[in-house]
């Protein structure tokens, strides 16, 4: 009965969807009953439904964690309620926001994945090429539009580039994964263009007189076990050869990408294959085998969107609470006088579906439905009016969605990690939590250390983007004492700008129980012995070197007997011992 009414549902979605969605979803059912009747390989299934963005979980079979693309991280309230329905249905209640402006849920059947995809489908999401070896989600900066640093509105340019490659099949079957990211705003980079295969950065030039929209373009940029800055492959592209350019570099990953090896088909190994100068060249001559690619939105200039219209908002001068912190951490001026973005912190990312409900109405009610997810792992309400403020943190404050210190110290980036990720060794994200506990029962707050952010990923694949933080983790194992104990490997100095990826250098491995208060000892003795209080963490960083670290950090890479203190050797959130069961081949290059 209950399989007869996800089918019946499945199809009423599929009504309401595109008709090419339509096609590859019941493409996909036919797929799953074969998997099931044994007629299809194992192999061949894993392929097929990791190009549909679905992922196996951490020890279980044939139950998944579905990725759904937002290109750009643009949300509609629509879409918003869709994802809800779907995290309340499998995920426990609770969606989760990657670092790539997706949205991840978790413990979904094989066989009703396609229910997941179909009613994603009927609000304009997909979960094609969300996975894979294929073109990525095109993500942006969130406040693209409404930067007033910016060069130029990118959300159509990106909009655009999405729609090219979604089904295209010179991206259908890659060596390895392509990402793209755009930025509206050159001087703050919050696309991280840099660690991409392909980073835009908007510029506009003044021909005869004319203004001339183009991207300077960088390409082979990457982050995982070998990170890599991207190159400057043009210093102007006009929009009008952008997608040519990009479809060039596509093709010649997909020519010249390492079939052999997955840990070195990325196009940032095709660089340092070819060398700088050698792969601009093979990329242009590319470039001229492919006809021009007329999109309208390439031409766009300025945001389409408008000031919403709003009634029965009562302003609220003194909401009480935490409101002029937040106001402070979480509230960002537009270009457009009169009006803000509004940062909304979500703790690793994760957002319940009653929450989403909740924010869906009040999208619509103060912004006009206008929001972005942020590779930061957040939310961004745009087009709230100033004079609405208070009144929108007290309905914030009623979803528990009010949190201050939004890209600040305690704001921690993580990735899944251990809890469901095949790969991951030990529990980033219950670490990530451990700190933000620790940091705040520290009472280590302030100016001078609010800009530092730290990111911790549950292996050395860099999903939670620990490569580019001020303070980064990766998670490891090692005995001490005799017994298996989980570690994280620090990175100090990790950042990015426009054309530029630092990468942290590596100080020392510590045991998970023994990181918050390593963490709360680094910001003591940074603040003690800076040189002013002007001097940053990062100047800090660069002037006492790894060495000053490495002496004063090794009292916690120490564990207590075994015997004497058990729980040390566990993992954060865990009340079992440490082990590596579960771990199993990563699928993300299947």
């Amino acid at each position: 009965m209950a399989d007869n009414l996800i089918e019946k549902r499945v199809e009423e979605y599929l009504r309401q969807a595109p008709d090419a969605s339509q096609e590859e979803i019941r493409q996909f059912r036919e797929l799953v009953e074969k998997y099931f009747l044994g007629e299809l390989d194992p192999n061949e299934f894993k392929a097929r439904r990791l190009h549909m963005g679905t992922y196996g979980i951490r020890a279980t079979q044939d139950i998944h964690m579905m990725r759904i693309k937002i290109p750009m991280g643009k949300l509609t309230p629509e879409q918003l309620e869709a994802l809800a329905d779907v995290a309340e249905k499998y995920s426990k209640g609770v969606g989760h926001i990657t670092t790539r402006q997706a949205m991840q849920v978790y413990w979904v059947p094989t066989r009703e994945s396609a229910y997941v995809m179909a009613r994603c489908a009927a609000v304009g999401l997909t979960t094609r090429e969300a996975c894979g070896n294929s073109v990525r989600n095109v993500t942006a900066s969130p406040f693209s539009g409404v930067d007033p640093a910016e060069a130029f509105d990118v959300t159509a340019h990106a909009a655009a580039v999405a729609r090219f490659f979604l089904r295209n099949e010179v991206s259908q079957k890659l060596p390895r994964k392509f990402k793209i990211a755009l930025e509206s705003s050159p001087d703050r980079d919050l696309a991280r263009t840099a660690i991409h295969d392909i980073g835009a950065v908007a510029e506009v030039r003044e021909v005869n007189g004319k203004k001339q929209l183009g991207f300077r373009v960088y390409a082979g940029g990457g982050l995982g076990a070998a990170p890599m800055q991207a190159i400057l492959l043009e210093p102007f592209t006009p929009v009008e050869e952008f997608l040519r350019t990009c479809e060039a570099l596509v093709r010649i990953h997909d020519r010249l990408g390492n079939r052999k090896s997955k840990a070195q088909a990325r196009l940032k190994f095709v660089v340092k294959k070819l060398g700088e100068d050698a792969f601009r060249k093979e990329v242009f001559s590319e470039r001229e085998k492919i006809r021009p690619i007329a999109y309208p939105e390439m031409t766009i200039f300025e945001t389409d969107e408008k000031p919403p219209k709003t009634e029965g908002i009562v302003p609220v001068v003194d909401p009480g609470g935490n409101f002029a912190r937040w106001k402070v951490t979480n509230v960002i001026s537009q270009k457009q006088t009169g009006f803000s973005c509004v940062a909304i912190r979500l703790r690793l990312g994760d957002i319940t579906s009653e929450q989403m409900r909740g924010l869906a109405k009040v999208v619509r009610k103060f912004c006009g439905g206008y929001l972005r997810a942020a590779i930061t792992q957040n939310l961004v309400l745009r087009w709230v009016r100033d004079e609405h403020l208070g009144a929108l943190y007290r309905a914030l404050e009623g979803l528990k969605l009010a949190e201050a210190d939004a890209e600040r110290l305690l704001d921690v980036t993580s990735c899944p990690g251990a809890e469901t990720c095949q790969l991951g060794i030990s529990a980033s994200r219950g670490l990530a939590r451990a700190l933000e506990q620790k940091l705040r029962e520290a009472k280590l707050y302030g100016e001078d250390i609010d800009a530092i952010r730290i990111k911790v990923s549950g292996c050395p694949n860099s999903c939670g983007q620990h490569h580019i933080a001020d303070i980064g983790f990766f998670g490891g194992a090692a005995k001490v004492n005799g017994h298996l104990a989980p570690h994280f490997n620090l990175l100090l100095g990790g950042r990015t700008a426009e054309g530029v990826a630092e990468f942290g250098k590596p100080v020392l491995k510590l045991p998970a129980r023994r990181i918050p208060e390593a963490v709360i000892q680094m910001l003591t003795l940074y603040r003690k012995e800076r040189l002013s209080e002007k001097e940053s963490f990062r100047t800090f960083n660069e002037r006492v070197g790894l060495e000053f670290w490495k002496e004063k950090l090794q009292p916690f890479a120490t564990l207590p007997d075994f015997e004497q203190s058990p729980e040390a050797y566990r993992d954060w959130g865990a009340e079992t011992d440490f082990s590596l069961a579960g771990m199993g081949p990563g699928e993300c290059a299947a």
